[in-house]
């Protein structure tokens, strides 16, 4: 326990100074680092395993695609809004599976690798890079993220009872679940209410920012399920041991791969029809 808190805080830390305080060529490079390491891990969970050269070769061709996608401008909203499509498919097929209480799966492969890997950073990058307070509005879409894993863990400890979905994840519960989502919820009202300007931060109003908040702490609660059936399919309890007290990379931003395009799609949508404030 001491180790994965001391693990989170340092990286938390770390994570808040480069989105806020660095060049932005430091994020870029900070995303494309942790997509890489993500990409690797990836590759062990694919059916028959891969060779080191080629999981190499990969992990450099998510690098690259990552890379060249925040360059180019005109792929952001696309890749945004197609990767959550694709998340928001994979949680309903996660629930229901969950639902008829049958055997949870999704096989991993190197294109679904690319579909959940590369969009979720770019637009955490094209937000950061290009958006009045663009800064702000990726802290505090992390911030949720955050906020879900946290009190989901804290929640579910005290009061869980029910399990969520033991065949895929044995630990989670429905309390810690919705406690999770309600506390994040809560903890990115704060924030807004703290980093507002005008009663609005960037391009989003009050009304609609709950509504993203809420929107993100589920699409966070269902990253973590999807990554969870993947690896139960592959027989891997952890995708690697890159992160102490956490598991992998890839363990540790599953959620918020699934919950950055979603975010991404609405403040897109914000500001593409101009000033929204509910």
């Amino acid at each position: 326990m001491k180790t994965r808190i001391a693990t989170a805080t340092v990286l938390a830390a770390f994570t808040v100074t480069v989105i806020l305080w660095l060049p932005g060529a430091v994020f870029i490079g900070y995303l494309v680092a942790v997509s890489a390491l993500a990409a690797w891990e990836w590759c062990r969970l694919i059916p028959g395993g891969l060779s080191p050269v080629v999981r190499g070769g990969y992990s450099i061709g998510v690098a690259v695609l990552l890379l060249g996608s925040a360059l180019y401008e005109p792929s952001w909203v696309p890749l945004t809004l197609g990767a959550s499509v694709v998340w928001i498919g994979l949680g309903v097929s996660v629930l229901f599976q969950i639902y008829r209480q049958s055997r949870v799966q999704i096989r991993s492969g190197l294109l679904l690798g690319l579909i959940l890997l590369v969009p979720g950073p770019v637009a955490l990058i094209a937000i950061q890079q290009s958006l009045d307070q663009g800064r702000l509005l990726v802290l505090m879409s992390c911030v949720v993220v955050w906020g879900t894993d946290t009190f989901a863990y804290a929640v579910g400890k005290r009061f869980g009872r029910r399990k969520l979905a033991p065949s895929i994840s044995p630990g989670k519960t429905l309390e810690g679940t919705l406690g999770g989502i309600v506390g994040a919820i809560g903890t990115g009202i704060i924030f807004f209410f703290v980093l507002m300007e005008n009663n609005k931060v960037g391009v989003i109003g009050f009304g609609l920012w709950c509504l993203i908040a809420v929107s993100v702490a589920v699409m966070a609660v269902i990253g973590d399920l999807v990554e969870s059936a993947v690896k139960r399919s592959a027989h891997q309890k952890d995708s690697g041991t890159l992160v102490p007290g956490h598991g992998g990379v890839l363990d540790r931003i599953d959620s918020l791969l699934c919950a950055a395009p979603i975010f991404g799609s609405w403040v897109f949508l914000c500001e593409n029809s101009a000033t929204v404030a509910l």
